[in-house]
This record gives C-alpha cells, sequence and structure tokens, in this order.
C-alpha cells in the first residue's frame, strides 16, 4: 500500500489568519511574495479557508523573521500571523493509496496510538502521499509508529 516514509525536523510554520481571505483576489501570491522578497524558500504550502501556513526550515527565518512579518502584514492585513518552531514533516507516500480506502485512518490511529498530537495534515487530490506535521520531539515516535503500522504489521 504503501512505498515509503521519509520525514525531517527542524521546521517552521508561519499561521496567517484572515476572514474571507479566499475571495482577495492574489492573497497567496502576496504572502509568497514576502517570502521571495526575503529570500525564504518554502517547504509546504497546506491551507484552510481562512488561514494559509508556510512550512519553511527554521533556519531560514533567522535574521528574517522580523522583516519578513512585517512585509506580510502591509501586503495583506492579516487578522493574526502567528510563526511557530520545532516541528517535524513526515510525509507517507504510496501508490497503492490512492482510493484504498482506510489508509488516513490507519496512519492517525497508529500515530494516536503512541500518544503523539498531530499539529498537521496534508493530502494532495493525487492521494500518492500524505504529509503530517508533529513536534520535532515526537518525530521518532510517529515515524516508528507509522513504520510499525504499515511494514511489521
Amino acid at each position: 500500500m504503501i512505498t515509503g516514509i521519509a520525514g525531517k525536523k527542524g521546521f517552521a510554520v508561519v499561521t496567517i489568519d484572515k476572514d474571507m481571505m479566499n475571495q482577495e483576489l492574489g492573497f497567496g501570491r502576496r504572502i509568497l511574495w514576502a517570502f521571495e522578497k526575503n529570500g525564504i524558500s518554502f517547504e509546504h504550502l497546506p491551507s484552510g479557508i481562512d488561514t494559509m501556513s508556510v512550512i519553511v526550515s527554521e533556519s531560514a527565518l533567522e535574521n528574517k523573521k522580523t522583516a519578513l512579518l512585517a512585509d506580510i502584514i502591509a501586503l495583506t492585513n492579516p487578522d493574526h500571523i502567528h510563526v511557530e518552531y520545532g516541528i517535524a514533516l513526515i510525509a507517507v507516500v504510496g501508490r497503492g493509496m490512492v482510493q484504498t480506502k482506510g489508509t488516513a485512518s490507519k496512519i492517525f490511529t497508529a500515530i494516536y496510538e503512541n500518544d503523539v498530537n498531530i499539529r498537521m495534515i496534508d493530502q494532495g487530490s493525487s492521494e500518492l502521499n500524505i504529509i503530517i506535521g508533529v513536534k520535532s520531539e515526537d518525530f521518532e515516535k510517529a515515524m516508528n509508529a507509522i513504520y510499525n503500522a504499515f511494514v511489521v504489521a
């Protein structure tokens, strides 16, 4: 069902909240422009209806966080903006996941049963991967839980 589990620690999440952002033409582009202007590339870009998060390496924000946040505020006038450090990303990948019932449930149950809180979930429409964000200190525990649920089981 899955062909790989990979992950990495050391990420920060910049979360921008704004009511009705989906009705503002170019909102996402303006946020990404602030990152580009400050020389910061992003790792992942999960979003919701009124929330957009940009995941970057923690080291990329060194000496740039203040300028970045000022640019985002000036360009988008958000309701709230927050930066969270200490995030790890885990990608569960597999062509066998496409339209296979219960894959996400099995992943999330394994993580839950190992006492890890999921901070972020993202699955692309291709259903080829599920990306999960957890606290960096829970990274190994979450990786082992997923591995044991799919490879060992």
